[in-house]
């Protein structure tokens, strides 16, 4: 009896070994099915980038999308094709470019490549995919917005104001490159600016901007 009390523990532990190796195996493989996309951001760090990153990494996470943040200055058309090449060869499927026009030497034409998506207020015309906000006569606010101006839409001193939705702005032009290892499609990105007023903000509104 307690012989075959011994041979049937040893067949649990073997059980549980072969479970456990099994989902190490998923694990792995998930992992390395992961699509790595370049994100070059402005090296100095702006408040009114936080909203966008917020949907970048919530983006990343949601689509198990492996991140190569590199963070410049200045960046040369040399050292940007340098840039490219070496994340290309190291498995990046696609890159996302945050305001270059903070960091990146303006060189006409010369930035229109299939894999690139530029974040950008006034480099449209430079890259042939880009995402922005659309602008308006009125001023825009990004997020997140000041508590005092939020303060002074609830009494009343301003009767609404427009705010980019720059955390949507992050997550779908994280989507927009993922998708893009998958299926080779790509499209520009254009939001308009979201109106908010005293209603809509204590309604709630203003806070679901920050998380979708």
């Amino acid at each position: 009896m307690q012989s075959r009390k011994k041979h049937i523990v040893l067949l649990l532990l073997l059980l549980l070994i072969a479970v456990v190796s099994m989902k190490m195996m998923v694990n792995q493989n998930h992992t390395e099915k992961r699509i790595r996309i370049t994100v070059i951001l402005p090296e100095d760090g702006q408040k009114d980038l936080h909203g966008l990153l917020d949907g970048i990494r919530d983006c990343a996470y949601d689509e198990h999308v492996k991140l190569d943040v590199w963070y410049k200055s200045s960046l040369t058309e040399k050292t940007f094709d340098k840039l490219l090449k070496e994340e290309t060869e190291n498995g990046s499927k696609g890159v996302l470019l945050v305001y270059p026009e903070l960091y990146l030497e303006k060189e006409k034409g010369s930035y229109k490549k299939n894999d690139l998506l530029a974040v950008t207020d006034m480099m449209q015309n430079d890259f042939k995919y880009y995402a922005t906000i659309e602008k308006s006569s009125r001023e825009q606010y990004r997020l997140p917005v000041e508590d005092g101006v939020l303060e002074q839409v609830r009494n009343g001193e301003k009767p609404f104001i427009y705010v980019e939705n720059t955390y949507r702005l992050g997550y779908e032009s994280m989507q927009m490159l993922e998708k893009k290892g998958k299926t080779k499609e790509m499209k520009n990105i254009c939001l308009k600016p979201v109106k908010l007023d005293k209603e809509r903000i204590e309604s709630g509104e203003y806070n679901a901007l920050l998380s979708r």
